[in-house]
C-alpha cells in the first residue's frame, strides 16, 4: 500500500513537473535560446556580441494591413533566424528562408536582399497558417477546423491517407504568389501557369465560369474556389469527382499526378482578389462592367478555303479529345468521333456545336462560345469523317459500336455510360429484350433513339449485319432465346382528342401517378429517380417524345417496360381515357415554343 501510493506520488510530481516546465518553458523560449547561443558563437565584432548580449527570448510579432484584412504574424517567434543567412543549413526552426531570384531576390557582393521583406510582407500571405499561434498544431494549421493550414507543408488529420502525400510540396505556394503576380510569364509561378493552360486543354472552361478567363454556366463557379476550399478537396474532385459528391456529373479525367497538382495550385490561386490592384482598380472594373483579362481562347480567322483542315486543328486545339474519342486519342468521357459524319449530318452537328441540349436535352456537353465560322470549321471537318471500322464479325462490330456505351458484358456499364442520360440500357435484362419486337430493336440499331445518344448506326451496318449484331447481343448478354409477343390491345392513335381540358385531366392523374419517379415538371427527377437505374424517362425529352407514335406511349404506360421500373399501369386500374389524357398532357409539355429566346421581333 505504501509503494503504492509512494509510486502515484512520484507520478504526480512527474505529471506536475512537465505542466510547470511547458507553462513557464514554451518551446520557442528554447528555439530562440538555441539561436541566441548560436549566434553568439557566430559573432566576429563586439557590436554584433554586444547586440546579442541585450537580447532575451521575446514574442516577435509582425502586423501586416496592405493585403485586405489586417493580419498579426508571430511566426519568426520560432523562425527567428529566417533572415539571418549563416543559418542557411540549419534545421527548422532555425533555418534561414530561402532566397529566390524568380521571386525578385537580388545578390550583390555575395550578399542577398529580399524583394518580398518580412516587417512589410509578414508570413501567413504567403504560406497560409494561423499567424498568431505559437504551438505548431495550431500557428501550421493542423487542426481540421483551421480553413487555411500552411500551404504545402501541413496535411490534416482527416483528409483521405491516400491523397495526403500528394498535398505537400513548395509548388502549392504558387498559389499565394498568383495573387499578386497575376501575369501568365511570372518565373515564380510555373505550376499556375501549367494549371492554367490544363484548364483550357482539358476543356474545364466549357463547363465552368472564372472571371476574366471563362464563361461556362454547367459546373460551380470557380472564381473563388481557392478561397472556399482547401487542397485535400479541390484534389479529390478532380481526381476522383463522385468519391465528394455522388450525383456529381463530373467526368473523372484520369488525369496524372502532375497534371492534378498543377490544377489544384491553378484553382487554389483563385481567390476572386488581386493583392496587386489597388480598391480604386478593383472599382473600376466593377463599374465598366469590364475583366481584368480576356476571357477563353482567341478567334481563328476561317478561309473558305481551308476551312476542313481548320476545323481539323480546332477540334484539336480546343480539346474536344480531352471527352470524346476522335481517331487515336481518347477521353474516355464521350462519345467516339471518328466516323461522325457517318452518323450524324452536318446541319444536326452545327445545332449541336451551338446548343448541345437543343438536340440532346440531357447532354452535359458544354455550349462553348465560339464564333459561327469556327463552328462551321469543325462540323465541316467532323462531317468529313466518314470512314467506318472494320466490321468483320458480330462481335467486331459490337467491340466497334455498342461497347463504348453498354460495356463488355452488355450491362449498360460501358466506360462513358455514367456521362449519358438516358443511361444505356441494359442488354442483359432478358425482360425487356424479349418483350420489344426484332423489327423495332433493329430500327434502334440501325436508326437511332432521338434525344439520346443512341446513334443512328445505319450506314455503318445494313439489315443483315444488324440482325447478325442483335443476335449476337442476344446469345452473349441476355442468353435467353426471343419468344413470341403476346397480343395486346393498344390504340394505333390517341382515341381522346387534343385539348385544355384533356391536358388538364392528364396533369391531375400525372402528378397523382407518376410525379414520384419522373417528377412534378416531368422531368425525370422525381423524387424516386436517384434509386432507380435506368432513370426514370425525361418527359421534356422533346426530341424523343416527338419521335414515339401514340401506340408507343399507351403500350408504355399501360403494360410498362419490363426490366426498368416503369410499372404496368393496367394492373392499377388505368383506363384507356385516362391514358389519353395522360398522353396529351406529355405531348402538350413538349409543343416548341414559337419563335424562342432569338426570333426576330414582329
Amino acid at each position: 500500500m505504501r509503494l503504492a501510493l509512494a509510486i502515484g506520488t512520484f507520478l504526480i510530481l512527474v505529471i506536475h513537473g512537465v505542466v510547470f516546465y511547458n507553462q513557464f518553458f514554451h518551446r520557442w523560449e528554447r528555439n530562440q535560446t538555441a539561436y541566441f547561443d548560436q549566434a553568439r558563437t557566430m559573432a566576429k565584432t563586439d557590436a554584433e556580441r554586444s547586440a546579442l548580449a541585450d537580447r532575451k527570448p521575446a514574442i516577435e510579432q509582425i502586423v501586416v494591413s496592405n493585403f485586405g484584412e489586417t493580419r498579426v504574424d508571430r511566426c519568426t517567434t520560432c523562425h527567428i533566424a529566417s533572415d539571418d543567412p549563416r543559418f542557411a543549413t540549419y534545421a527548422h526552426p532555425l533555418k534561414t528562408h530561402p532566397y529566390s531570384l524568380e521571386l525578385g531576390d537580388t545578390q550583390k557582393n555575395g550578399k542577398w536582399e529580399r524583394r518580398h521583406k518580412f516587417a512589410e510582407f509578414g508570413c501567413t500571405v504567403c504560406h497560409d497558417g494561423q499567424g498568431r499561434g505559437l504551438e505548431p498544431k495550431y500557428s501550421h494549421g493542423e487542426d481540421e477546423y483551421w480553413p487555411e493550414p500552411l500551404l504545402g507543408y501541413t496535411t490534416q488529420e482527416n483528409w483521405r491517407k491516400d491523397f495526403a502525400p500528394k498535398l505537400k510540396g513548395k509548388e502549392y505556394l504558387e498559389a499565394n504568389c498568383a495573387q499578386c503576380h497575376t501575369e501568365s510569364s511570372f518565373k515564380g509561378t510555373p505550376t499556375v501557369a501549367r494549371g492554367r493552360q490544363l484548364f483550357f486543354d482539358s476543356n474545364c472552361y466549357g463547363c465552368h465560369r472564372i472571371q476574366g478567363l471563362s464563361e461556362g454556366t454547367i459546373g460551380p463557379d470557380l472564381t473563388e474556389v481557392g478561397r472556399k476550399w482547401k487542397i485535400d478537396y479541390l484534389w479529390a474532385r478532380i481526381a476522383d469527382p463522385k468519391s465528394v459528391l455522388a450525383t456529381s456529373i463530373m467526368p473523372k479525367f484520369n488525369l496524372n499526378d502532375a497534371d492534378i497538382k498543377a490544377l489544384v495550385v491553378f484553382l487554389k490561386s483563385r481567390k476572386g482578389r488581386n493583392f496587386a490592384e489597388t480598391e480604386i482598380d478593383r472599382f473600376k472594373v466593377k463599374l465598366t462592367g469590364g475583366e481584368p483579362v480576356n476571357a477563353g481562347p482567341k478567334p481563328v480567322d476561317i478561309k473558305p478555303a481551308e476551312m476542313v483542315k481548320q476545323g481539323e486543328k480546332l477540334v484539336a486545339d480546343r480539346a474536344c479529345a480531352a471527352c470524346h474519342k476522335v481517331g487515336d486519342k481518347d477521353g474516355g468521357i464521350a462519345p467516339d468521333l471518328s466516323f461522325e459524319g457517318l452518323l450524324k449530318g452536318e446541319d444536326w452537328l452545327l445545332e449541336h456545336f451551338k446548343n448541345p441540349r437543343a438536340t440532346m436535352p440531357d447532354s452535359i456537353m458544354p455550349a462553348f462560345r465560339f464564333t459561327e465560322t469556327e463552328f462551321k470549321a469543325m462540323t465541316a471537318y467532323l462531317g468529313g469523317l466518314k470512314t467506318a471500322p472494320a466490321l468483320t464479325t458480330p462481335e467486331a462490330t459490337y467491340k466497334a459500336l455498342c461497347l463504348r456505351c453498354h460495356g463488355e458484358k452488355g450491362d449498360g456499364e460501358g466506360p462513358i455510360a455514367q456521362h449519358l442520360d438516358p443511361y444505356p440500357r441494359d442488354l442483359t435484362k432478358s425482360g425487356f429484350m424479349n418483350s420489344k419486337s426484332t423489327e423495332r430493336l433493329i430500327s434502334s440499331i440501325r436508326n437511332g433513339v432521338p434525344g439520346t445518344s443512341m446513334s443512328a448506326w445505319g450506314k455503318v451496318v445494313d439489315e443483315a449485319r444488324a440482325k447478325a449484331l442483335l443476335d449476337y447481343i442476344q446469345a452473349t448478354f441476355t442468353k435467353e432465346p426471343r419468344r413470341e409477343l403476346k397480343a395486346r390491345e393498344i390504340p394505333e392513335k390517341n382515341p381522346v382528342p387534343m385539348s385544355a381540358e384533356s391536358m388538364t385531366r392528364g396533369e391531375a392523374t400525372f402528378v397523382n401517378r407518376c410525379a414520384g419517379c419522373h417528377g412534378r415538371k416531368g422531368d425525370g427527377k422525381g423524387g424516386n429517380a436517384l434509386d432507380i437505374l435506368p432513370r426514370p424517362r425525361n418527359l421534356r425529352n422533346g426530341a424523343f417524345v416527338d419521335s414515339v407514335n401514340d401506340r408507343r406511349l399507351f403500350e408504355s404506360i399501360l403494360y410498362g417496360v419490363q426490366g426498368t421500373a416503369m410499372p404496368p399501369w393496367v394492373d392499377y386500374g388505368l383506363s384507356t381515357n385516362e391514358v389519353g389524357d395522360l398522353v396529351n398532357f406529355i405531348r402538350g409539355i413538349n409543343q416548341k415554343p414559337k419563335g424562342g429566346q432569338h426570333a426576330g421581333a414582329n
